[in-house]
């Protein structure tokens, strides 16, 4: 049963009517206590203001809350649908609803949080049409739309599935938006990692820094100077006050380090020739914020750039995080965001910078709250861009720096995926780089070296044409008439054990076609390639060039077993096979003798005879034939049951077994599992000669052919 909130959206009602359409038990609205499949709507609703988008996002972060324990130790399905755009803010022409953003970045958090659930964020654009169009594109992106993350529909009717893309500076800038005359305002500039990027500022360019923070500037007790880190402060208060307890005693030495950390930022800065003046402010209080823009305009003059670095961190997972912490951790970033720009609309910005933060694009576990804030940065910098011609625009989703917010904690969790940290001097470097790079984009992410959630691979396969010679440079080709999902498994396959070569079983799942009516590789084809991005302890495949393209998720270190696989007492023989002849035929390779092939109600059963170099397992492309003639099995024995044509459209589960030669035959069985009207579903398997597992087709979906 999915749950669908509708949160304002008005689509609750069309949604639900297009999954019952579909054959999909679904409900408006309802307790979320246990539930197991939900769909949140609430990214959808109108907004008039900042203020309505946010509410809007506290709302949708809450629904997660409720189904967390269930979705974390049972899985399930959390999907979340949102309009900015259809392109998640790209291209910045949604205004306001760019505040909505972060609603995509938790579920992107969700995902890891969640592994055993089938996590979707979906953009999709409104625009004109009525409530029933919209519903339809959602609930066929549902459906059929696979197991990609993050998928935008836009109004023209295209599909996008978000991607990094390492992206090489353009052409520096011939005026630089900073010099000597610049005055900039930096939130949350005196502590953590941006003192390193003020410093750099002050060494380049000398502008002139007016820095906001919320450490009043307090003087010391007497005595300490030779107390120069916590343990010794600490020690040193201690035994000054006896009386006082360890957490009181804790908090002074916080204080008095964060007071120092302040002053010696303002120092280098100025050692580094820039005039700088601090402002103690609070930057989620409108009135706090005006009044210390308008005390450096009075000092400084009209403000010409603007860097909002403040952020605060509460890591816990979404199930334990508290109304107290998501509020402060987007409060710091989007309510200072909001008032700043608002406090800034009439002065002659030439820089506005956002330091935004890699989780935004990748999630991170316990950072649901700062993933969302940092994504609506990002959203917020592409909006700004278009109104701002002027203005160099830019939010830099930074990885892990090697200090400020980072605690050791966090720095293993991003090493986990692959990411380094930061050195201080580097990030510092490359701020400025990018602050002259005047083709870039108005999002950014700047890491030690690959980017989130890297491609795993990016493999291209050549596939022959008529004369069965091979597009493309080298290799061995596909041949034609290859199906495209069977391409798919062996690719995939390929993929998985690239990244775990001694997995013993390689489990593929939720593989599924676009276009499935283009049942093989045409005339022509050119070459077909597949791209993996790695995410947690899956893959995410897709193959790209075929007549459709297929999608799948691999199990990163799963080693389930096969299951039983009884031969069926008796079938008949397949109409016609008695006359000779082969039902598939791969020349000296493989075929399938139409003789051997039984067919009826409960199933099927065929022989697949492999010439000397199939057996042996050397020929290219052996697995993507055999999985090619067992799902040409599966179409005979749908036609056999329902009629009438059909092809292959989906795939739970494929499981290949035991790697190495397969043997002279394999023994291939099908087994029904359900039909019902137009459609079949059945499993198969591959069985050697010894009877184990070459390979397990689970949940093949068969639909009329269009």
């Amino acid at each position: 049963m999915v749950h669908v909130v509708d949160g304002g959206s008005g689509l609750a009602r069309d949604v639900v009517t297009r999954l019952h359409a579909c054959g999909i038990e679904a409900v408006e609205g309802g307790s979320l206590s246990g539930a197991s499949a939900v769909l949140l709507l609430g990214g959808m609703a109108p907004v008039g203001a900042p203020q309505d988008a946010l509410t809007v996002m506290r709302e949708v972060f809450t629904a997660a809350q409720e189904v967390a324990a269930v979705m974390a130790t049972h899985g399930g399905l959390f999907a979340v649908v949102q309009d900015t755009g259809g392109d998640f803010g790209l291209s910045g022409g949604h205004g306001d609803r760019a505040w909505l953003g972060g609603i995509a970045a938790l579920a992107r958090t969700a995902a890891l949080e969640w592994p055993a659930a089938c996590v979707k964020a979906i953009d999709c654009a409104r625009g004109p049409r009525d409530s029933a169009a919209v519903a339809e594109a959602i609930v066929a992106e549902l459906v059929s739309g696979g197991p990609a993350l993050n998928v935008g529909l836009p109004l023209d009717g295209r599909r996008v599935i978000l991607d990094t893309v390492v992206a090489p500076h353009g052409a520096e800038l011939a005026d630089a938006p900073l010099d000597e005359d610049s005055v900039v305002v930096v939130t949350g500039g005196a502590r953590g990692v941006t003192p390193a990027v003020l410093t750099e500022l002050a060494v380049r360019y000398r502008p002139r820094l007016a820095i906001l923070g919320r450490t009043e500037l307090v003087e010391e007790p007497p005595g300490l100077e030779d107390a120069l880190d916590q343990p010794a402060l600490v020690a040193r208060l201690a035994s000054r006050d006896p009386g006082s307890g360890p957490v009181a005693i804790l908090a002074r030495v916080r204080r008095i380090l964060a007071v120092r950390e302040v002053r010696q930022t303002l120092a280098a800065a100025r050692a580094s020739g820039s005039e700088v003046r601090y402002f103690p402010v609070d930057v989620t209080d409108a009135a706090s914020v005006h009044r210390a823009l308008d005390e450096v305009r009075e000092v400084f003059g009209p403000l010409t750039g603007l860097i909002h670095a403040a952020g605060v961190v509460h890591d816990k997972y979404i199930a334990d995080k508290t109304a107290v912490q998501y509020e402060a951790v987007l409060a710091t970033k989007l309510d200072g965001l909001r008032l700043l720009l608002d406090a800034t609309r009439d002065d002659p910005l030439r820089l506005l910078c956002l330091f935004s933060s890699v989780a935004a694009w990748a999630g991170n576990p316990g950072q649901s709250d700062y993933a969302m804030a940092n994504e609506v940065l990002g959203q917020i910098a592409a909006v700004e861009r278009v109104r701002r011609p002027h203005c160099l625009v830019r939010s830099i989703g930074w990885g892990p720096w090697d200090g400020g917010m980072v605690t050791p904690e966090i720095a293993a969790r991003f090493g986990q995926q692959g990411l380094d940290l930061i050195p201080l001097r580097a990030g510092a470097g490359a701020f400025v780089a990018e602050l002259r790079n005047g083709q870039g984009p108005a999002h950014v992410i700047l890491t030690v070296e690959e980017l989130p959630d890297p491609p795993a691979l990016r493999a291209e396969t050549p596939v022959a044409d008529e004369t069965g010679q091979p597009h493309g440079p080298g290799g061995f080709s596909f041949p034609l008439g290859l199906q495209p999902m069977a391409m798919a498994v062996e690719l995939f396959t390929a993929a998985t054990r690239g990244r775990i070569p001694d997995q013993s079983i390689v489990t593929l799942r939720d593989i599924v076609l676009d276009a499935p009516g283009a049942a093989a590789t045409p005339d022509g084809c050119g070459s077909v390639r597949v791209e993996g991005f790695s995410r947690s302890d899956q893959l995410e495949l897709r193959l790209l060039g075929a007549p459709s393209r297929v999608e799948a998720v691999a199990q990163l270190g799963r080693t389930l077993g096969g299951g039983v696989w009884p031969d069926h007492p008796y079938l008949p023989p397949l109409d016609g096979g008695e006359d000779g002849g082969d039902v598939v035929s791969r020349g000296a390779v493989l075929r399938m003798p139409a003789a051997g092939v039984r067919v009826g109600a409960p199933g099927a059963v065929a022989l697949l005879e492999l010439g000397g170099t199939g057996a042996s397992g050397d020929v290219p492309h052996l697995e993507a034939m055999t999985a090619d003639a067992a799902l040409r099995l599966a179409v005979l024995w749908g036609e056999n049951v329902l009629g009438f044509p059909v092809a292959p459209v989906g795939l739970e589960e494929y499981r290949r077994h035991r790697f190495g030669p397969a043997g002279r035959t394999l023994h291939c069985l099908l087994r029904s599992r359900e039909r019902a009207g137009k459609r079949a579903l059945c499993d198969i398997a591959l069985l050697r000669e010894d009877q184990t597992l070459y390979a397990e087709f689970l949940g093949v979906a068969l639909n009329p052919r269009t």
